[in-house]
């Protein structure tokens, strides 16, 4: 019962706080951002709680638990980039220069890679029906973020992005180290 009225609380504070904001400024990465991490929160209460859980497949899990590791890399990596090399005029993500950097060198948007990775983690740890819908979900939302802001970094950086987006794989991290 408890995981029902976090999950509850949580929703309503991802609308109200910022999808709703969002909505009104229409900065679509951001609407796309925050409905998709309202659904990685969602399995992190529902899963924890094991409502989510209906398998028990051993080697699933492990794997799962492993990609906890790539996943912690580029969401750590990405935030540090943001906060120390991207110059934030407010908060930590609203970068007043590009960069190009670090992880950012790899990937163009590891902070989504990466909820991404770890949504796949737990569709594998709390193998479910839900928990696969949940993620399609979540990914499709994180992917959608990230054409997005491909968008909006064009209109706030000009050609030095587009150029970036020719070099830097969007989510291809195997792609972005073979450059």
């Amino acid at each position: 019962m408890f995981a029902y009225v976090l999950f509850a609380l949580m929703w309503i504070v991802i609308i109200f706080s910022w999808t709703i904001p969002m909505i009104r400024k229409g900065i679509l990465h951001e609407i796309y951002e925050s409905l998709g991490l309202g659904g990685f929160f969602s399995f992190l209460i529902l899963g924890v709680d094991g409502v989510l859980v209906e398998h028990n497949i051993l080697p699933l899990k492990v794997v799962g638990f492993l990609l906890y590791i790539p996943a912690g890399f580029f969401v750590a990596s990405a935030f540090a980039s943001l906060k120390r090399r991207g110059k934030p005029e407010e908060g930590w993500e609203e970068t007043t220069e590009m960069i190009e950097s670090g992880v950012f060198r790899l990937v163009r948007h590891p902070l989504y890679l990466g909820t991404a990775i770890f949504t796949v983690a737990f569709m594998l740890i709390f193998q479910s029906l839900p928990s696969v819908i949940l993620g399609i979900v979540c990914i499709a939302l994180f992917w959608l973020a990230s054409k997005r802001e491909d968008d909006y970094n064009i209109e706030k950086f000009g050609d030095g992005y587009e150029e970036y987006m020719k070099r830097v794989p969007m989510w291809n991290f195997f792609k972005g180290l073979k450059r």
